[in-house]
């Protein structure tokens, strides 16, 4: 299957039972696409999809359950995460947990950050800010050291 990319920024509503429709072109060829939601930096929803949600689990089977730091981390993580198909519409149900932490109202920001989505309260997405020039800066020291992305991105952290 080809690999999947997540590219642009939409606004969606929110409904009462808290579904946000995830954009066509983000579900394309894929079926009922499962994501994972998980809690992000800045007070945002990762939707992770199934793939890369594997690749993940299985870096978290090598940790062992004697690192109280490590468990303790993971248990955290695993309070707050969630299984979540497209229903028929193309809508994700994100639970109160997920969407009490992202402060999400009755809007959504579903923003495409490459191998996942990102989803931002109105709110905390305005006030994310960032140049134009932070992400070229970003841009040409990925081509520079290509290797070396996880770092090149930490150190530009105000994405």
């Amino acid at each position: 299957m080809k690999e999947q990319f997540f590219l642009g920024e939409f606004r969606h509503a929110l409904d009462s039972q808290r579904r946000v429709a995830v954009p066509s072109a983000w579900r394309m060829g894929r079926g009922s696409p499962l994501f994972y939601l998980l809690p992000g930096r800045h007070k945002t929803i990762q939707a992770v999809p199934e793939k890369i949600f594997a690749e993940i689990m299985s870096k978290t089977r090598k940790v062992s359950f004697a690192d109280a730091e490590a468990s303790l981390a993971l248990a955290r993580l695993g309070r707050m995460a969630q299984a979540c198909p497209c229903d028929k519409q193309g809508r994700i149900q994100i639970s109160q947990k997920l969407s009490e932490y992202a402060e999400l109202g009755n809007m959504a920001v579903l923003v495409g950050a490459i191998g996942v989505i990102q989803i931002w309260s109105e709110k905390n997405w305005e006030k994310s800010g960032g140049s134009d020039e932070q992400v070229l800066d970003v841009i040409q020291k990925i081509g520079e050291r290509p290797d070396d992305l996880s770092e090149i991105l930490r150190s530009k952290s105000e994405y």
